[in-house]
This record gives C-alpha cells, structure tokens and sequence, in this order.
C-alpha cells in the first residue's frame, strides 16, 4: 500500500470523522452566576451599613426611663445589648455577603441567604428588648 505511507491523510477511509464533543443543551445556572452572586452581596452589604450606623440609635427608646424605672428596657445591661447587637449582627452579615460574593455553589447561596436572616434577627431582638 502506497498510499498509507504518503502522509496522514490519504489512508484514511471516508467515513473516518475527527471525534468532536457531544454539544449540551443544558445552561448554566442563574443562581450561581457571578454577577448574581454580586449584586446579591451589594444588597446585603448596603442594608448591614445602615443597619450599623442607625441601629445604636434604638437606645434612644429607653428616654422615658426614671432612676426607680424596673422595666427591663431601662437596665444598663439591657441598653448595651439594644447597642451593640445590631452593630454585631451586621459586622456578621457583611462578612457573610463577602464570603458568599467570593464562593460558588451551594457555599455561596447558603451565606448570602443566611446573612439578612442575621441582620433581621438582630433588629427584632432590639426592638423587643429596647420596648420591653
């Protein structure tokens, strides 16, 4: 056979194609893109900011405390906590919205999910615990 030694292509027979991939019809997904994962993020780094300037504020709401006041809302340990877990709550949830910005998968859902649930829950134990 000549023609198998004169070069790669001429013992080839016609049906002989080049393998290629299959093509996949499947697309990729939204939940896990990046860009989605970033404005989700913004979002939550947004709201954890004015939740950390204006939160320290709920203080204000034991103004009406006398000194013999024995609501719970007027304890000195009580006004520190009104203080100080909302500012926590969204140091956390900024922390979580970074990790969830810079993660994939289930990872990155999971933080940026769990990030507004912290920020809410703080509020809600302020505002109970500053009107009690």
């Amino acid at each position: 056979m000549a023609g198998a030694a004169a070069g790669p292509g001429v013992g080839r027979m016609i049906n002989d194609q080049p393998s290629v991939p299959p093509v996949r019809d499947e697309a990729p997904s939204v939940t896990g893109s990046a860009v989605g994962r970033f404005f989700a993020g913004l979002l939550v780094l947004a709201f954890a900011g004015v939740t950390g300037l204006f939160a320290p504020l709920m203080v204000k709401a034991s103004d009406g405390c006398s000194e013999g006041d024995a609501r719970m809302a007027c304890s000195a340990g009580t006004q520190q906590i009104v203080g100080t877990l909302p500012v926590a709550a969204a140091f956390l949830a900024a922390l979580l919205a970074v990790v969830g910005m810079a993660s994939r998968g289930a990872a990155a859902i999971g933080c940026l999910l769990a990030a507004p649930c912290v920020l809410v829950l703080g509020r809600v134990v302020s505002f109970a615990l500053a009107g009690g």
